[in-house]
């Protein structure tokens, strides 16, 4: 069976599994009174965060020797979001991103500027995820969930994967050796040298707090708000659930993920549900605008010489 069609099966199964467990014409009554101001609110917000995106894309690319305007990044990030949330995998739009603007520079360099620019992003929400869990089970009266398992399985995560680097690049054969080696230089140029990792978390940070405002908006919207420390320690981990590549963009694992967690903050899972599908929704509606500058004349990047400060 292709890849495409068991992601499928897999997220209509899961789906399946919710719509088995849940209270649906609970979920449907908290969908069906949506606060539409909440959600006006977070498709701007939406645009907001792909701009920022874009232009942590581009300062990746242009550190590791691509050319790319401004203009052009917003556009393809637009084009790749769609495709993130809409095919199956979430990282189709990624492909799409490095294959269209290879221009003057090799493939590797256009994969490893759209690597750079996702890993950026996943781990500002491992950081923020680690210093929630942590802010509340340090400093809140009770703990609904298992805090500190949590905490170690992040701190765990991070060791092993320290470790399992430095094994690989003692043992591994010369030819992965030299692609981490090289990966290792591109970080250091896009992330390291010139201070560059001050830009790069200043704008990692802030587009993990819109992708948590764009959450904590739908939240309001069916009346089920969540508070800023509640947003911070379980939203962070609906959203990197949505990294495992098993499903069509991010559907029934990210509502799975949200059922389980709600109820641990004294919520419900159909609220929890409700917020997940306004949430891939309000993403979804929010990129489609931006689909209009791929329509207008463009100057190709590969003609302007665009160099790093």
């Amino acid at each position: 069976m292709p890849w495409r069609w068991l992601r499928l099966s897999l997220t209509v199964l899961l789906l399946l599994i919710l719509v088995w467990f849940i209270d649906v014409p609970e979920t449907l009554r908290q969908l069906r009174h949506t606060q539409w101001r909440w959600l006006l609110i977070a498709l701007i917000v939406v645009q907001i965060q792909i701009v920022l995106s874009s232009l942590r894309w581009r300062i990746t690319a242009i550190r590791l020797g691509q050319t790319l305007s401004q203009r052009r990044a917003i556009a393809e990030y637009y084009l790749a979001t769609v495709a993130n949330l809409s095919l199956p995998g979430g990282v189709t739009g990624d492909a799409v991103r490095v294959f269209r603007n290879q221009q003057s520079t090799t493939l590797g360099i256009s994969l490893q500027a759209v690597m750079l620019e996702r890993l950026a992003g996943q781990l500002a929400l491992l950081v923020i995820t680690l210093v929630g869990v942590t802010w509340h089970v340090l400093w809140s009266g009770t703990v609904a969930y298992p805090g500190w398992q949590i905490i170690a399985a992040g701190f765990s995560t991070i060791l092993a994967f320290i470790l399992i680097s430095r094994f690989t690049i003692r043992f591994a054969p010369k030819r992965l050796v030299l692609a981490i080696q090289t990966f290792k230089a591109a970080i250091n140029t896009a992330w390291i040298s010139d201070r560059q990792w001050v830009a790069q978390s200043l704008i990692s940070f802030a587009i993990a707090g819109t992708y948590l405002i764009v959450f904590w908006c739908c939240a309001h919207a069916i009346q089920s708000p969540l508070s800023v420390i509640q947003s911070i320690t379980i939203v962070p981990m609906v959203l990197l659930s949505m990294m495992i590549p098993l499903s069509i963009g991010g559907w029934g694992i990210r509502e799975s993920a949200a059922a389980v967690l709600w109820p641990v903050i004294s919520l419900t899972a159909e609220a929890g549900i409700a917020t997940s599908v306004l949430y891939a929704i309000v993403s979804l509606l929010g990129c489609l605008p931006g689909l209009l500058l791929l329509v207008l004349p463009m100057q190709p990047d590969h003609n302007k010489e665009q160099r790093a400060n």
